[in-house]
């Protein structure tokens, strides 16, 4: 009997795990990977005396994880909506399977993006400031 309580604490610890992995990767996968791209562009155009607006490297740092963790945001929402449908279902455990199907039956590809635009001005948020410390924490050790 106390296995299966451990296996059912493991069950509600662990609910909705597979789907905040993928939510994790996607966002990561985007906003990393632009942000370095998009940064090390304008680093070498500042490097360069290229730059035609009077904007320093660390506002066009504050730009570019803006948008970076809004476009991250915007591509990993559906799975933050099918982890939290699959976490907030108490009474027994959603597969992925169902817990799309019942995200679709609510509204179609609507339903996957219900609360975005809060969500992504926060993740905008966020990404910007964590980048800047990232940034001038860099460029001080340096």
């Amino acid at each position: 009997e106390n296995e299966n309580q451990v296996g059912k604490v493991f069950q509600v610890i662990y609910r909705g795990h597979v789907a905040n992995l993928m939510r994790e990767g996607v966002f990561t996968m985007v906003y990393l990977g632009l942000y370095d791209i998009l940064s090390t562009l304008a680093k070498e155009e500042s490097d360069k005396g290229n730059d035609e607006h009077a904007l320093s490297i660390m506002g066009k740092i504050i730009v570019i994880s803006s948008f970076t963790g809004g476009l991250a945001w915007v591509c990993n929402y559906p799975f933050d909506t099918l982890k939290t449908v699959m976490q907030a279902n108490r009474n027994e455990r959603i597969s992925i399977k169902n817990a799309v199907q019942h995200i679709w039956k609510s509204g179609g590809i609507k339903a996957f993006y219900r609360g975005i635009q809060a969500s992504t001005g926060r993740a905008m948020l966020v990404t910007s400031t964590r980048m800047l410390a990232y940034e001038t924490t860099l460029n001080f050790l340096s």
